[in-house]
């Protein structure tokens, strides 16, 4: 085992983490939160979190430090799955410290639950009044879905550099891009150019905010999970006491950040033709078919509402059904009050969810696209066995590991989401069964709120010890797709790989 390779990825993050809590803590100072806020520092609680994530990256940093002139110096299959899976439940543990030493000093259960939700951009929250939490503590749950919307994996290897194909492991593993969104120009490039358009992008949705009546307070916050489609927020109501314009710029950064990352790459590069970039947008079929996803979304929910009037306005409406599509989670109003259809259609969003290489989570488009394919595929040769004809995505063949990953994410789907609606029916024998089944559905792919107990006006606080802590493994489970996390507890990959 290659512990050099590991205690390397782990301490960097530890300094990332680090890092974002001095920025949090830091901008707590510069930040008035205005008069409907808390304005408390929580000074105590945040020295002693950044003294021990800083001393816990300086022991990771001297382990690597000592097994750098190791013999074992290759990284295996083993090596790169232990990386891209077991770093977000170490971070996960450290982003909790905030939560546990200041205010409101939260059990450890629901820090975790409240970081690892963060970190994995799913917006469950087991807070009961947003409007009494420290800022500091505000701006932290906002930064660490910051942090986990492009991804900390894609963060560290930028850090790292020189991965080559283990890179690229990682970075597949944690933002499902396809093979070949992967395939062109240095990793390290790449993953810089990446993290530049997410700053940039986050930027210009906070200034878009602040031009609207936003504070600044509230603009940091709502920019950093935005562009995140992460949906932690400031007020107890979510958007729903904001402006029009403020929604209408929200929806649009929120669709933007649907959309695959690497694509805008693509359309960027001064290398290629006005024609050329053209040509790329037209053959990006995920593109197409998600838009086209969530226009259909929102004229059935209008066509419903014509039909079966329900409470709020178009606008409101349409940034539900666009907050739920691209699996931000913000809300205007309580589409829990809406006919059952129209909970339906969103509940179809939640399980598609956004691009590939997006910071949306969900089963992702091209993997719906892919399934779609398959079984039309199979179909056709049901009665044409001799028949070859491989699927394609975005004009690109689909190779046999694809395949064999799709399989694996589909049938795991199914099983946690039984088994997990089943364990939450054991756990919570009080709450409905709509509730139990939304909540496992809103947690594994990444959306937040949920229906019935766990809708857009309530929270997860009344959750016991057990549902507290599975629901954020399966926040993990599907915010890395499942495979890799998995193959942790395959015996052959231990022993042979």
């Amino acid at each position: 085992m290659n512990f050099h390779f590991i205690f390397n990825s782990i301490w960097r993050l530890l300094v990332i983490t680090t890092i974002a809590m001095l920025l949090s803590f830091g901008l707590g100072y510069c930040l008035s939160s205005g008069s409907s806020h808390n304005d408390t520092i929580a000074a105590e609680g945040w020295i002693l979190s950044i003294i021990i994530t800083g001393s816990s990256a300086l022991l990771m940093f001297l382990a690597w430090w000592l097994t750098k002139k190791s013999k074992d110096e290759s990284e295996t299959k083993k090596e790169l799955v232990a990386t891209s899976t077991i770093p977000w439940l170490i971070c996960g543990v450290y982003a909790a410290l905030p939560y546990v030493f200041c205010e409101p000093k939260m059990p450890l259960d629901k820090a975790l639950f409240e970081a690892i939700s963060g970190l994995t951009t799913t917006g469950a929250t087991t807070i009961t009044d947003l409007q009494e939490i420290p800022k500091t503590i505000l701006l932290w749950r906002s930064i660490t879905q910051w942090l986990g919307g492009l991804g900390i994996i894609i963060l560290s290897c930028l850090m790292l550099g020189g991965l080559g194909g283990a890179g690229r492991t990682m970075i597949g593993a944690e933002s499902s891009l396809l093979s070949h969104d992967l395939k062109e120009g240095s990793l390290r490039n790449r993953a810089r150019h990446l993290w530049a358009l997410y700053i940039f992008l986050t930027i210009l949705c906070g200034g878009g905010l602040l031009a609207f009546g936003l504070t600044p307070f509230q603009a940091i916050n709502h920019a950093l999970t935005t562009t995140a489609t992460a949906g932690f927020g400031t007020e107890n109501d979510s958007f729903t006491g904001f402006g029009t314009a403020t929604k209408l710029w929200t929806m649009t950064f929120m669709l933007i950040c649907s959309l695959s990352f690497p694509l805008y790459l693509v359309l960027m590069n001064r290398k290629k033709t006005a024609q050329q970039r053209l040509q790329e947008l037209r053959q990006h079929e995920e593109t197409r078919w998600f838009l086209l996803i969530a226009a259909a979304a929102v004229t059935a929910i209008l066509i419903i509402h014509r039909l079966e009037p329900f409470g709020g306005n178009m606008i409101d409406t349409l940034f539900n059904v666009i907050s739920i599509a691209t699996t931000t989670g913000y809300v205007a109003g309580d589409y829990n009050q809406w006919p059952l259809l129209g909970k339906e259609v969103l509940l179809l969003l939640m399980v598609i969810g956004g691009c590939g290489g997006s910071t949306a989570g969900g089963l992702k488009v091209w993997r719906v696209i892919l399934w779609i394919r398959f079984l039309r595929s199979e179909l056709t040769r049901a009665f044409r066995p001799r028949m070859i004809k491989r699927p394609t995505i975005n004009k690109h063949p689909v190779d046999d590991g694809t395949f064999g990953q799709l399989f694996i994410v589909l049938t795991a789907a199914s099983f946690f989401l039984a088994m997990g609606s089943l364990a939450m029916q054991l756990f919570e024998p009080g709450m409905s069964t709509v509730g139990c089944i939304s909540a496992v559905i809103a947690s594994m792919f990444n959306i937040g709120p949920a229906f019935a107990e766990f809708g857009p006006t309530k929270n997860f606080a009344g959750l016991s010890t057990a549902s507290t802590l599975m629901l954020p493994a399966l926040m993990i489970l599907g915010r890395l797709g499942f495979v890799f996390v998995l193959v942790l507890f395959s015996r052959k990959l231990w022993k042979h790989y």
